[in-house]
């Protein structure tokens, strides 16, 4: 095997001897050695070949660990001076240094795309206005007038609709029956038009069913939650229906009332369409004690197991709204027993003394049963209208600014290294003019740009796209590594670039 030595210094420079003159070509054969005396280097001032270069290979790392990253459903993780992140959770961007960022799920994947942000203009009257993260929550909870909801820009909220609960009966008297319950996610409501909430008063008197709350508006069928049905009582088949039936009265065994009658309207929204929730009254006890069933719950039936409790209620997913609504009323007992518990927490207990309790205001609660005829029912709980929506909207097609979190290296590194997959959703992103790439050293004080190259595809329309042997000794000394990644003049559907993992070196 041959080999080419290396060993003339110049004395007055210390480096190597040249060999060759300026434009000529060395090349070194396949299989030989080139050794470099200590104190000399290799300057390449004209064409030479058979110098390894690694730039594939680190490329090549990098697909590794994006597909490890993929088939391991892997956070962002690090190899030796290096990282790679396929977007699996956001640990690995910086939010405070990025801008018009928007995470999307693709299949098995994840990918960043840029965005432009609006704040819809909302006018309401709101009993109650919260924030909660991304999104605002609207709360209606006063029976005594209607509320408004105006939008100017067309967007989907989260609601629920919660009618008012039903009274409970006297008399060893069954226990009120829960408010309709409704909910949904995507309910569409148009810019411009005005929407009216009412909220339901729940039931106060003997035979006294709670109200309906609903929601209507121009371009949507009107969203109603029927009231709770009233308790029946002693001897008596006269228990309501309702959102959800009062439970029936004692002695006679009477059957409690149905559950969602009269039939409720059905809101169909795009990509959901919602149940109407609410049960029939459980049927009351005969013989003696008397034990009367409670009103129905909006997830269960009355409780027909001779205690007379009431019916569970139902938890909103809604975050700022998330308590059991709709619970029934607990039926009424003789002075020798309690009464029937409320369903859920919110539906009241029945009583063994001469009034019932109070179902639980806003949530729909059934009214708790009466010992005794002449007593005092207890009163349903008011039902609930509540909106939830993204307080900015964000709309792909944006340019944004993507700076990952530092990653630490072990010496402060004179080269860095970037590849990234990025799919053209639509256009063709020019290199280094719609998407350019930077890396720091100092925690993303100091950037420098890399010039991008395609090194390939990995599917239609998709990318890959990297530098290597980026000069980053000239920022301030540093081990806080990070890139960033820009992309420019883009818009929705005409020039969209996805950005879908990212690896980063340094040396």
């Amino acid at each position: 095997m041959s080999k080419i030595e290396v060993d003339k210094i110049d004395p007055q420079s210390g480096t190597a001897l040249e060999i060759g003159s300026s434009g000529d070509t060395a090349t070194i054969p396949s299989g030989a050695n080139l050794t470099i005396a200590s104190g000399a280097t290799v300057t390449n001032s004209g064409t030479a070949t058979g110098f390894y270069d690694d730039n594939q290979l680190q490329s090549n790392v990098a697909m590794l660990g994006f597909k490890v990253a993929v088939n391991g459903s892997l956070t962002r993780y690090n190899l030796v001076d290096q990282a790679i992140d396929e977007f699996y959770d956001t640990s690995g961007i910086d939010a405070s240094a990025s801008t018009n960022e928007i995470r999307t799920a693709s299949g098995s994947n994840y990918y960043y795309d840029g965005g432009t942000t609006t704040t819809p203009s909302v006018t309401e009257d709101a009993d109650s206005v919260t924030t909660d993260g991304d999104y605002t929550v609207y709360k209606w909870t006063d029976t005594g007038s209607t509320g408004s909801y105006n939008t100017n820009t067309t967007q989907n909220h989260e609601w629920l609709v919660v009618g008012g609960g039903g009274a409970g009966g006297e008399h060893q008297g069954g226990g009120g029956g829960a408010g309709g319950f409704r909910k949904g996610t995507a309910l569409s409501l148009v810019g411009g038009n005005t929407y009216t909430l009412t909220v339901g008063a729940g039931g106060n008197a003997k035979d006294d069913s709670g109200d309906a709350s609903s929601i209507t508006g121009t371009g949507i069928t009107t969203i109603t939650a029927a009231g709770g049905g009233y308790g029946g009582y002693y001897s008596s088949t006269n228990a309501a229906n309702g959102g959800s039936g009062g439970g029936g009265g004692s002695q006679g065994g009477t059957s409690g009332g149905a559950g969602n009658t009269p039939s409720i309207t059905q809101y169909t929204a795009a990509g959901e369409t919602t149940t109407v929730q609410g049960f029939a009254g459980g049927t009351g006890e005969a013989g003696s004690p008397h034990k009367p069933g409670g009103g129905g719950g909006a997830s269960e039936a009355g409780n027909t197991d001779g205690q007379g409790h009431g019916g569970d209620g139902s938890a909103s997913s809604i975050t700022g709204a998330s308590v059991t609504y709709a619970g029934g009323g607990g039926g009424g007992y003789n002075t020798a027993s309690p009464g029937g518990t409320g369903g859920g927490g919110t539906g009241a207990n029945g009583s063994g003394s001469p009034s019932g309790g109070n179902g639980t205001a806003n949530t729909g609660g059934g009214g708790g049963g009466a010992y005794t005829g002449g007593s005092t029912v207890g009163n349903g709980g008011s039902g609930i209208v509540v909106l939830r929506r993204l307080t900015n909207i964000i709309t792909p097609g944006g340019n944004l600014t993507l700076q990952s979190t530092d990653v630490t290296a072990g010496t402060a590194p004179s080269y860095g290294e970037f590849v990234t997959l990025i799919e053209n959703a639509h256009g063709t992103a020019t290199l280094n003019t719609d998407i350019k790439g930077y890396i720091s050293r100092d925690s993303g004080t100091t950037f420098t740009q890399g010039t991008l190259v395609d090194e390939g595809t990995w599917g239609t329309n998709k990318k890959v796209l990297g530098f290597h042997d980026l000069d980053i000794s000239g920022q301030p000394s540093g081990t806080s590594m990070c890139y960033k990644i820009t992309t420019h003049n883009q818009s929705a559907s005409s020039k969209e670039t996805r950005i879908y993992a990212t690896s980063i070196g340094w040396r």
